[in-house]
């Protein structure tokens, strides 16, 4: 572990409605190198806290919001049983189910789809999130301007021309050993990425999706992510925003912190 009076520490979260699934990796830079200081298992809530606190910038692998046509309804019909007048089952449904970011992510910069958070399991964990990061004050901003970012794995992974599918399971050890051998390679200039650390990503793959999220943090702090385009910055405030590393950006981790 580094000493170097230069040295930041980001991480990442790969978090799961349960701390049993829940894992987290720790990246310590300095100008000079990339460590990777710490690979966990079974995360519960106090020691994310902790981690968040004393981390430059940590990436959550969780959507941080719901879609705001979603939430409207829901209020509504919570309220009176009514529901939006102008919902078009056929038409609207994607609106409901998808956040602006999910979209942007699918459609514009054509990587994997992100679960939808307002009908798929993934909300679960977004709620277990919700609460955790309401007992920080003030509460990290959903857009990711702040320490807590959210990221997205498996775009991170197609963004830098990795596999990106079939490689989580107890049944895709092989592929996912060779993702991490593809990853090791790819970082070898300027990551320390031990023997033990790889087999640690080979055995528990929420590992390896934490490495990836502490990977995107780094470049989040960088300058090296995409943009928030002006007309969605509004949402992204509301609904969370997917950090996504931009194109060759991996190589270029290593460089000089730009973003806080």
């Amino acid at each position: 572990m580094t000493n170097h009076h230069d040295a930041i520490v980001t991480a990442g979260v790969d978090f799961a409605s349960q701390a049993s699934n829940t894992a987290t990796c720790s990246i310590t830079w300095t100008s000079a190198e990339a460590v990777i200081t710490e690979l966990t298992s079974s995360c519960d809530d106090n020691f994310i806290l902790e981690l968040v606190s004393r981390v430059t910038k940590v990436g959550i692998d969780v959507p941080l919001g719901w879609p705001s046509p979603f939430v409207e309804a829901l209020r509504m019909h919570a309220h009176d049983g009514s529901w939006p007048a102008n919902y078009e089952h056929v038409t609207n449904l994607k609106d409901y189910r998808l956040r602006s970011t999910d979209n942007w992510v699918h459609e514009t910069l054509k990587l994997p789809l992100p679960l939808s958070v307002a009908t798929d399991r993934i909300a679960i964990p977004t709620m277990r999130a919700a609460a955790l990061f309401a007992r920080i004050t003030p509460r990290p901003p959903l857009d990711g301007s702040g320490r807590v970012i959210e990221v997205y794995p498996a775009a991170a992974l197609a963004r830098w021309g990795f596999t990106s599918k079939g490689y989580k399971g107890t049944a895709n050890v092989e592929r996912r050993a060779a993702l991490i051998e593809d990853v090791a390679n790819a970082t070898s200039g300027w990551l320390q990425f031990t023997a033990e650390q790889r087999a640690t990503c080979v055995e528990n793959d929420n590992v390896l999706d934490a490495l990836i999220a502490t990977l995107v943090s780094r470049a989040a702090l960088t300058g090296l992510t995409e943009s928030i385009p002006l007309a969605l910055r509004d949402a992204a405030t509301r609904e969370g925003w997917i950090a996504i590393p931009r194109d060759g950006s991996l190589s270029m981790l290593a460089g000089p912190s730009q973003g806080s």
